[in-house]
């Protein structure tokens, strides 16, 4: 890693996710959308506040189900593809550009003024979070609920590797195993890291393990009580031309997606 600020990297590469992500990908339609649906349970009118929004594709996800949204991103890009991206999508959302580490600019948005609060997958790209995360607390009203996803912590960390084997069984037959080996987890710590293959340069990513991210909640007044790890039906198997392909481990949640309060 380098002394760059890792916001910088994003407003570099943020027109290529958008280039490749659109409306999302199979991870992001079929694991983490659906759970965060779940786990959301949006009403027609409630205000929501997306956090690191990317290119809206959730935000607008968002609005069909008739909520009220606000989506900002770090990365200009993003924001200004979201807009015109979410041109004629109702009702309308707004788009900010802000820093999610920035407590100040994030807590001016109003206090006790939102329903509900997304970040899809983002959380891991932020350090310190303990500035969202008391930020959260006070935007939303009392009862108001976020909802977080992140890479799962114990099978997708820097010390991580997915593999795939061809074996012989006992009766002489050859069998394809996939799986994930884990050289590491409980250790906090910051490296490069690609979230989709080819992206034009890495991004940081913060690993932190489960017990720290519940500590954080806590200390900033939360209780957890939702949690999810998605995972690829057993049908997909296969389907994918990569052997690393997490819809080959149907046993392996690649994804945590969590609610508190």
């Amino acid at each position: 890693m380098t002394g760059e600020n890792p916001s910088e990297i994003w407003r570099r590469i943020a027109g290529w996710w958008d280039d490749f992500l659109k409306e999302g990908n199979e991870f992001q339609t079929n694991l983490i959308m659906p759970a965060t649906d779940r786990l959301l349970a949006i009403r027609p009118g409630e205000a929501v506040l997306d956090v690191a929004c990317g290119n809206g594709n959730y935000s607008r996800r968002l609005a069909r189900q008739g909520a009220r949204v606000v989506g900002f991103d770090v990365a200009e890009t993003f924001v200004e593809r979201a807009r015109e991206r979410s041109h004629g999508v109702e009702p309308e959302i707004e788009y900010l550009a802000i820093d999610a580490t920035d407590e100040h600019a994030m807590r001016s948005l109003g206090d006790s003024r939102f329903d509900a609060v997304v970040c899809s997958m983002a959380m891991m790209d932020f350090d310190p979070i303990d500035p969202l995360l008391r930020s959260v607390r006070t935007l939303l009203k009392p009862g108001g609920r976020f909802v977080f996803s992140l890479p799962h912590p114990a099978f997708r960390s820097h010390d991580t590797s997915n593999f795939a084997e061809l074996l012989k069984t006992p009766d002489g037959q050859m069998k394809q195993v996939f799986g994930v080996r884990v050289g590491g987890y409980i250790e906090p710590k910051a490296a490069r890291s690609i979230g989709i293959v080819n992206q034009p340069e890495p991004h940081v990513l913060w690993h932190r393990p489960l017990s720290e991210i519940f500590r954080r909640c806590f200390d900033a007044g939360f209780a957890v009580d939702g949690f999810e790890e998605p995972t690829f039906a057993r049908a997909e198997r296969g389907k994918s031309k990569s052997p690393f392909s997490w819809a080959n481990v149907p046993e392996i949640p690649p994804a945590v997606v969590i609610r508190v309060r």
